[in-house]
């Protein structure tokens, strides 16, 4: 926790100190210790560096660190990558709502349901679930594009149609 601790207040040298003070074995962080209790030092490490390109120049609570060690992107994010088949928590996200219904709904209402499986998705990374796999592949669907009748045998249905229903002419 002392290395973390050290090049986070490298990173955000009097910002960090004074939010989280000078020593890591007490104070805030015991308390970073305990949040960050199961996430691995690849994953700290992804953290920080996530912490590093991130345009704030404040640096990071708990949670939101928490959430950068994992990988969570924020909602912007997320909702940019809806569309990417490819990423595992857009996946997530798709798994916590309705396809059909996002499609039908207005923008506004969109937003509001993407945000609320974005918050169901976050909170179960959080806890420790996991994300799921990228599926091996998609069934293709080809349609191919309507021929017209051929106009003979368009003209012997319509004339059965016709025999069938009688004069319809009148």
């Amino acid at each position: 926790m002392r290395r973390i601790w050290q090049r986070m207040a490298e990173v955000y040298g009097h910002r960090w100190t004074s939010a989280y003070g000078d020593d890591a074995g007490t104070g805030a962080g015991v308390t970073w210790a305990k949040g960050l209790a199961g996430v691995s030092l690849e994953q700290i490490a992804d953290g920080i560096n996530a912490a590093l390109v991130s345009a704030d120049g404040w640096p990071p609570t708990l949670p939101e660190f928490r959430a950068q060690c994992l990988g969570i992107p924020t909602l912007a994010a997320a909702k940019l990558a809806l569309n990417d088949s490819s990423n595992r928590f857009a996946l997530l996200m798709w798994q916590r709502m309705d396809r059909y219904l996002h499609r039908q709904a207005t923008q506004e209402r969109a937003d509001a349901m993407t945000a609320g499986a974005y918050d169901l998705a976050r909170e179960h990374v959080m806890r420790g679930g996991a994300l799921p796999e990228i599926p091996a592949g998609e069934v293709e669907h080809k349609t191919e594009p309507r021929k017209p009748a051929d106009p003979e045998k368009a003209a012997v249905y319509i004339a059965e149609l016709e025999a069938l229903l009688g004069d319809t002419n009148d």
